[in-house]
């Protein structure tokens, strides 16, 4: 989060930062995204591990289906 408090984006992008946490330090993670996305930035987390996306606001899934054609899951809380 250094780069964040240099020069503030209003966006980020996350790819499967808890691949290698535990789930105690997956919740720790996730408390600050939630917290800090609540007035500083937005955020879009990508993770395969329940323990992180069971706190979403919205869960977006993609999977492919038959003909190669995608369908997008919205689910919101």
């Amino acid at each position: 989060m250094f780069f964040f408090s240099f020069k503030p984006a209003p966006f980020f992008l996350l790819d499967e930062v808890d691949a290698a946490l535990d789930n105690t330090n997956i919740g720790k993670v996730a408390d600050f995204i939630r917290e800090q996305s609540a007035s500083e930035f937005q955020c879009i987390v990508i993770s395969l591990k329940e323990q992180f996306y069971s706190r979403a606001d919205a869960l977006v899934g993609i999977y492919p289906e038959v003909c190669r054609i995608l369908f997008v899951l919205k689910i919101f809380k």
